[in-house]
């Protein structure tokens, strides 16, 4: 992706500047500047991965052939902990590469659904929909893979990437897990 955009339309507005990733973001990527390249050449499940303190979890960016649209970014949980709660413009599709959680996903004022995920998993959170991941492995870390249209959205000025002004805890997240699961808006449920 280029290193030239401008600041999003939706993200340099006065009101989204305190809840918005996207200076946080830039900032990581210049300090742990993103692989290039056709290929990466670590293993997903292995490679060591720089903390990203805004977003409560370790990552890394790539940014493969010069691509214009797509980006993606390897994400990790610590035992037992979560990401922040949060939502983007970007269409994304997560693959979990290692371990096994669950996200909550809702919009404003909807109910909250869940997707439980292990290695393999394939999903997608919609796009503007606030979501949070939970590591369920209290020993080890728990990793997946996103690929987004960052590149567009930059190019558009259109993105914007906001924190949720209420974070779930493991423990409040697990009693909207059975709540969703008790209520049949559980998807991938496997217990």
């Amino acid at each position: 992706m280029r290193d030239d955009y401008e600041k999003g339309v939706l993200s340099s507005e006065k009101k989204n500047l305190d809840s918005s990733e996207i200076a946080a973001r830039d900032e990581f990527n210049k300090q742990h500047p993103p692989t290039k390249g056709l290929v990466v050449e670590d293993d997903l499940r292995k490679m060591d991965l720089p903390a990203r303190p805004w977003r409560k979890n370790k990552g890394h960016y790539f940014d493969l052939a010069d691509y214009e649209v797509l980006g993606a970014h390897i994400s990790e949980l610590m035992p037992g902990r979560n990401s922040v709660r949060h939502r983007h413009t970007t269409e994304a599709y997560l693959y979990v590469v290692k371990g096994h959680g669950f996200s909550l996903i809702n919009y404003d004022d909807e109910p909250i659904e869940a997707v439980e995920w292990q290695e393999g998993t394939l999903f997608a959170p919609p796009r503007w929909a606030w979501h949070q991941h939970f590591n369920l492995d209290t020993e080890d870390t728990s990793r997946y893979l996103a690929i987004q249209d960052t590149g567009l959205l930059r190019t558009l000025r259109l993105h914007n990437i906001e924190r949720h002004s209420v974070q779930l805890t493991p423990e409040d997240a697990q009693l909207v897990l059975e709540e969703a699961v008790k209520q049949g808006r559980a998807h991938n449920h496997k217990r």
